[in-house]
């Protein structure tokens, strides 16, 4: 079955939101919509609970709780993060964000995280399972290590108002092995140039199982009609 998702670009809202704004409001390029939106409206009245954090070594095994793999990428020709959120049937809706500002490894990593906590919070989702392969992030996030820098502060402040609207909220460690969707998304973005009048391109992952030339002779095969001939 294929992956279809989005492929975004971001100006600096976010970025300017957290490190020139005290308010630190979202803003409407902030709200990463795919297509199936229409479906699963945002829920307007989100519930406040308590952050729930297990060791980052235990896994998290409720089966009603979506899985949000993100990831950032900070390299020479360009910026973007990569998420892949994975549904309670298990679906795998990617989205791929061309960063329009310049961040390093850390901030890129951030924006990933923020960008589909945001993603998963318009689909109304309240249980979600967030492995990364960032120590650095995961182990700020859960409380094992302390913000030094005061430049990613802010994102940490932002991290935990996004928590907050969520029922339970899981963050984990991985190896960057298992994160290789996300990566990869990630890298997409980093290395594509989005046209300036657009914002969003479509996406489509798929597996193919037989060589290009072979499905187009099958496919032929299965819908070629041979022609009536009259005597």
């Amino acid at each position: 079955m294929p992956h279809f998702g989005m492929v975004h670009k971001e100006a600096a809202t976010l970025h300017a939101q957290l490190h020139g704004s005290h308010l630190l409001q979202d803003g409407p390029n902030q709200v990463i919509k795919a297509n199936f939106l229409v479906e699963n409206p945002v829920n307007e009245d989100p519930t406040i609970n308590t952050l729930s954090l297990p060791d980052e070594d235990i896994l998290c095994s409720d089966t009603d709780a979506w899985d949000l793999y993100f990831d950032g990428a900070s390299k020479l020709r360009g910026f973007g993060v990569g998420i892949l959120r994975i549904s309670l049937e298990g679906g795998h809706i990617p989205i791929s964000v061309e960063l329009d500002f310049s961040v390093t490894y850390a901030p890129a990593e951030y924006e990933a995280c923020l960008t589909g906590l945001q993603a998963a919070i318009t689909l109304g989702i309240k249980r979600l399972r967030v492995p990364g392969d960032s120590s650095l992030i995961i182990n700020q996030v859960f409380g094992s290590w302390k913000v030094l820098n005061d430049s990613l502060a802010p994102y940490q402040e932002k991290i935990n108002q996004k928590a907050e609207l969520f029922d339970r909220i899981d963050y984990f460690h991985l190896p960057r092995e298992e994160n290789q969707f996300a990566d990869a998304l990630a890298k997409l973005a980093s290395l594509i140039n989005i046209p300036d009048n657009v914002t969003s391109m479509p996406l489509c992952v798929e597996r193919r199982s037989e060589p290009a030339h072979i499905c187009t002779i099958n496919n032929y095969e299965e819908n070629h009609v041979e022609p009536v001939r009259i005597h």
